[in-house]
């Protein structure tokens, strides 16, 4: 709550991408500039054409944008951090993917690259920018702004939980990794430019893990607007020489079993690839019965019924990603009281503790025919601490500048009662909502 409004995600792309890029301490950056650094880290015969990036995307655009204005680094640790919203775009109403990321690159003391830190000083650098996809070009950059890295930062940087300064590889700490024998995706050679070694170039090959993994990143409900949930670190020639290794974290999983999923790529100077993956298991809760064991036999009709009887009971109790619900966790109907007329329903995910909520709405007739079955993200459900008052903020019109509110106080554990009203519809209701037993 700021000065008694409540301070929601950003209404549209624009003030998203400006809040994001300009944190205390970047610069911004010149947008026009930004195609012609991407094309620096193309060869000279392949600069006129936009034909390399058709396929570069959120993860590959960072690192060619860093090194078009920095120059190439070897030995040197990138570490990328990435967000993903969907937000409405133009025309209103349509929704577009939009990508936030933060990459910084640290390099170790020139005098002594492989020993340690001594007789030099490290250097870094900062970018953040934000992507949207535009005329097929999923990379569009959309805002970019720079930031030097002073000592005081690079020392405190952590890459994967560990020393973003550390000399040595970081890939066999990180995690317990499990060899792909299994294939489990195929790596496809990267289109873009090769290091003068003629190993892929780092951007290249992060793009191209990303472009071939199962599954693609995706926007996740249990982290706050714009927020980082999946982490890359890239690592040029700490190992050998022309040597390049992505490791990728994608976390906060909406599971109530995985936390995280790990993927790495290597490829060394012999041009030979090598993948590994790994999995970040939560812990299960401690009343889970036997038939829901993660490990129990499957093809036993039996058994399946059990699971899927525990899955229902895990998500009721624990809410999305294994986390205990909260007051607010389950399925809404929103009414107004004067005849009953249906105003909204809304799923919402909150976990024990918070005071802020995820969520979605379909809207009822309560409007009128206009918006009867309008749908899309809550914009914040805010509950105070004592537990007893809750605001959820949504707007289901074009209108940027519309917000719907409800204002509740609880009455039991099922039952809510306040007003609705919005920012440009003059009228206030009283409203009810109540837990939905379906």
């Amino acid at each position: 709550m700021v000065g008694g409004a409540m301070a929601g995600p950003p209404q549209d792309m624009g003030e998203a991408a400006t809040d994001f890029v300009e944190a205390e301490g970047y610069q911004r950056f010149a947008s026009e500039e930004v195609p012609e650094l991407l094309r620096e880290r193309l060869p000279p015969e392949q600069r006129e054409s936009a034909r390399p990036f058709e396929r570069a995307g959120p993860w590959t655009v960072p690192i060619l944008l860093l090194e078009g204005h920095e120059g190439l680094a070897e030995p040197a640790r990138y570490r990328m951090q990435a967000g993903f919203e969907w937000m409405e775009g133009s025309p209103p109403g349509r929704m577009q993917d939009v990508h936030f990321v933060q990459i910084d690159r640290f390099e170790p003391p020139y005098e002594n690259t492989n020993d340690g830190d001594a007789g030099g000083a490290r250097e870094g650098v900062s970018w953040r920018m934000v992507m949207s996809p535009i005329q097929g070009f999923p990379g569009h950059v959309v805002a970019a702004s720079r930031r030097s890295l002073d000592a005081s930062a690079i020392e405190q940087a952590r890459c994967l939980e560990q020393a973003c300064t550390d000399p040595e590889p970081l890939g066999d700490r990180v995690t317990d990794w499990r060899d792909n024998g299994e294939e489990l995706w195929d790596f496809v050679p990267p289109s873009l430019p090769s290091t003068p070694e003629g190993t892929p170039a780092p951007a290249a090959l992060l793009g191209s893990l990303l472009d071939t993994r199962p599954g693609q990143l995706e926007a996740r409900e249990s982290v706050g607007f714009a927020e980082p949930f999946a982490e890359a670190v890239v690592e040029v020639g700490l190992e050998e020489p022309g040597g390049v290794e992505v490791l990728l974290r994608d976390g906060d999983l909406m599971d109530h079993e995985l936390e995280a999923i790990w993927q790495r790529l290597s490829v060394g100077p012999d041009a030979q690839v090598r993948t590994a993956w790994a999995v970040d298991r939560r812990p299960p809760p401690p009343w889970l019965d036997e038939d829901d064991a993660p490990d129990a036999t499957p093809g036993d009709a039996g058994k399946d019924a059990g699971k899927d009887a525990g899955k229902d009971a895990r998500d009721a109790e624990y809410g999305k990603g294994g986390q205990p619900a909260g007051v607010l966790q389950g399925s809404w109907r929103a009414a107004l009281v004067e005849g009953d007329v249906p105003l909204a329903y809304f799923s919402v995910f909150h976990g024990r503790g918070e005071t802020r909520a995820q969520g979605d709405f379909l809207m009822g007739n309560a409007r009128g025919p206009g918006l009867d079955g309008a749908s899309g993200d809550l914009d914040a459900v805010e509950l105070a601490a004592d537990g007893d008052r809750v605001e959820l903020v949504w707007n289901p019109t074009p209108d940027q500048q519309e917000s719907y509110h409800l204002e509740l106080e609880r009455l039991n554990a099922d039952t809510w009662e306040g007003r609705f009203h919005a920012a440009r519809y003059p009228h206030e209701h009283a409203v009810r909502m109540t837990r939905r037993g379906d």
